[in-house]
């Protein structure tokens, strides 16, 4: 399917888009310039050829709320918004789908609820949903609507729980006075999911909320934190820092919702990560803490690899690495479809060192600005001969060579390796080379 998707440049946008271009999908980015007074035939001409839209722009809430950024808040969302429903009711052509998102914000902070209830918050928050709901539901009846209200959406390798493991490297385990709010979340990985889920199944129409089945308090889940980090020292920060902090920010932090996803439980959805410490103790993706970027450049053969779509049927597949001037990496894949006689296929991409204090943790991208994640889990560290390569998920892996081959004790000793990670490694591919 061909997917537009504003904010795709943002967290979730990003893991988004990555998601479903592995499983096949054409995405394309809607970035601001496309919600400008002028642009809206533009708008209307590139919707006019998508099959799904999925709008996720909105300026970030993890900020103090001056009355100016109020407006921000405000115009990033319901402007938007407004925006792609005016291009679509314009087309006579219209996309099947448009999945909007929202918050759990909605709800009041007291109670527990599913889509079906009918009470709304109170204040800032609630109101800033329900108007950007309000503004999506003015759309065509011959376009389907899911409205996606958002959890707490936390990935292994960034997002909030970046945020959250903070002060815990610090030793220090703080609990958001009071600590009895609940925290609804839910693990990127079946946020993904669940959207391809929405994509698929057209009688899914309304509400439905993004949030994992267990529910938890803000200091239960900083317990869990806090006991996979190892000893704490545990205290309570009490709301009034918050406040001071962030004036009327804080509600999002020291106040939440209890809710529940009743549309998910009905259709049956498995998540990967139902409780906290499911999607603590899932794939162990840690990285090599030393990684000589030098040493790793130049050519590397792919020995085997989790079967996707960008290498599918893809034999004497290489990668070549070239450090540029500026830091970053020239990346350059080739390989040859079915056979060594097939159409030889060239991709040329960049890769980037983010955080120079997590060496084994790369960018890489082949589309536009869309970096996804390059895991360096093992390493060769005395002679860089061989490589395990993942990504913040267990949906990647490779296993790369200096050399066309590998021995099978080596082999053997990265197979091992990726077991004990959680990796299934029954379905690696092994790679034909010359």
């Amino acid at each position: 399917m061909k997917i537009a998707i504003s904010g795709a440049s943002g967290f979730i946008g990003k893991h988004l888009t990555a998601f479903l271009l592995g499983r096949g999908h054409q995405v394309v980015p809607l970035g601001r310039v496309m919600f400008k007074d002028n642009m809206s035939g533009q708008l209307m001409h590139i919707l006019s050829h998508c099959d799904v839209v999925i709008n996720l722009a909105g300026a970030t809430i993890n900020r103090r709320w001056t009355a100016e950024y109020k407006k921000e808040l405000y115009s990033s969302r319901i402007r938007v918004t407004r925006c792609i429903v005016k291009a679509i009711n314009g087309l006579k052509e219209k996309p099947k789908l448009l999945i909007s998102a929202s918050a759990v914000g909605y709800y009041p902070t007291d109670g527990c609820f599913d889509e079906y209830s009918s009470e709304r918050g109170t204040g800032f928050l609630s109101d800033l949903c329900n108007r950007w709901e309000n503004e999506a539901s003015k759309l065509p009846p011959q376009t389907r609507l899911v409205i996606t209200r958002f959890g707490v959406v936390l990935s292994p390798d960034g997002g909030a729980l970046q945020q959250m493991l903070r002060p815990l490297k610090m030793g220090l385990a703080v609990t958001i006075g009071p600590g009895t709010q609940p925290f609804p979340w839910i693990d990127i990985r079946d946020l993904n999911r669940i959207m391809e889920l929405i994509i698929h199944t057209p009688s899914l129409k309304g509400a439905v909320n993004l949030v994992a089945p267990e529910t938890v308090t803000q200091a239960q889940w900083m317990d869990k934190l806090a006991l996979r980090q190892g000893h704490c020292f545990r205290f309570t920060m009490p709301d009034f820092f918050f406040r001071l902090l962030l004036g009327e920010a804080a509600d999002f932090l020291t106040k939440g919702q209890c809710v529940r996803s009743a549309r998910l439980a009905e259709l049956g959805f498995t998540f990967s990560s139902p409780a906290p410490d499911d999607f603590l103790t899932n794939t162990d993706v840690r990285t090599v803490d030393e990684l000589d970027l030098n040493r790793y450049m130049g050519k590397w053969y792919e020995i085997a690899r989790f079967d996707h779509r960008f290498e599918r049927n893809m034999v004497g597949v290489t990668a070549e690495y070239m450090l540029l001037p500026d830091g970053k990496v020239r990346v350059e894949n080739s390989g040859y479809k079915n056979d060594f006689d097939g159409k030889h296929s060239v991709s040329v991409g960049k890769a980037k060192l983010p955080d120079l204090n997590r060496p084994g943790k790369l960018k890489v991208a082949f589309f536009l600005w869309f970096y996804g994640d390059y895991y360096v889990l093992e390493l060769d560290k005395e002679h860089y001969g061989y490589a395990l390569i993942g990504s913040s998920s267990d949906n990647y892996l490779w296993i790369l060579s200096r050399t066309p081959q590998l021995s099978d004790e080596v082999k053997h000793y990265l197979l091992e390796r990726a077991e004990r990670r959680g990796y299934d490694v029954s379905k690696l591919i092994w790679v034909k080379q010359k």
